[in-house]
C-alpha cells in the first residue's frame, strides 16, 4: 500500500466527512488508487476517470469504461477492470481465524463435511480460499454476503462457482501471490482467458 492519498472527487470528499477517520482514509485510499491506475493506463486525469463509487456499494465507471470491483486487507488493495461485470476479493493468508467456526456458520453441510478431518492449518487454507471466491462471485453479482454466501458453491480448484438459489455461473480465478491470496469473479461464459495481474 503507498503511503500517500491520491486525489479524490469532491463529492468522495464529503463522503470522507462523513465516515469514521479509519473508513474515512481506507475510503480516501482507495478512491484515489483506482483513479491514479486508471489514469496510468488510459492517459485521463485521475479527476476526470468518471467514477461513482460510494461506500458500501458497488463502484461504477461511465457506460464504455468497462466494470470494476475493489477489494482490501490489511496491506494490499486489488482493483480489478474488465470489459464484462468482474468481481475481486483478497485477504492475507496469515489471517487468523477459527476455521471449522466460520465455515459452519457460513458454508454448506458438504462444504463442512471436507474440511472435517483436516488438521486446522489444512482447514484453514481451504475456508480462507473458498471465503474469496465466494465474496469475489457476491461482487460480481452484485449481490449481498449475508443472503448469498451459502449460497455460491466452489469446489477447491475448480473454475466455476454455482449460485444454488438463482443459478448464477461464474468463472473464478483464485491464485495466491506472495503472502495473499485473491479471487477474481468474471461471466461463465466469459471467453477471456487468465487475468493479467499488475502490480504497483
Amino acid at each position: 500500500m503507498p503511503s500517500k492519498l491520491f486525489p479524490i472527487s469532491r463529492e468522495e470528499k464529503k463522503w470522507v466527512e462523513i465516515l469514521t477517520p479509519k473508513q474515512g482514509w481506507l475510503y480516501h485510499f482507495s478512491r484515489g488508487c483506482l483513479r491514479q491506475v486508471m489514469s496510468n493506463m488510459t492517459g485521463l486525469e485521475p479527476l476526470d476517470i468518471p467514477l461513482k463509487a460510494d461506500p458500501g456499494k458497488p463502484p461504477f465507471l461511465a457506460a464504455g469504461l468497462g466494470y470494476i470491483s475493489m477489494s482490501h486487507c490489511s496491506d494490499a488493495l486489488l482493483i480489478g477492470w474488465s470489459s464484462a461485470k468482474i468481481g475481486v476479493d483478497i485477504e492475507r493468508k496469515d489471517r487468523q481465524f477459527q476455521a471449522h467456526k466460520l465455515s459452519k456458520r457460513f458454508f454448506t453441510q458438504k462444504e463442512n463435511c471436507e474440511i472435517e478431518n483436516l488438521t486446522p492449518s489444512q482447514a484453514q487454507e481451504i475456508v480462507l480460499k473458498r471465503w474469496v471466491v465466494k465474496e469475489a462471485a457476491i461482487k460480481w453479482q452484485h449481490g449481498k454476503i449475508a443472503s448469498d454466501i451459502n449460497q455460491w458453491i466452489w469446489e477447491n480448484k475448480s473454475s466455476f462457482a454455482y449460485h444454488k438459489k438463482l443459478g448464477h455461473k461464474a468463472k473464478v480465478y483464485e491464485q495466491s501471490h506472495e503472502q495473499w491470496t485473491y479471487a477474481i469473479a468474471l461471466d461463465g461464459d466469459s471467453k477471456k482467458f487468465k487475468p493479467i495481474i499488475c502490480l504497483y
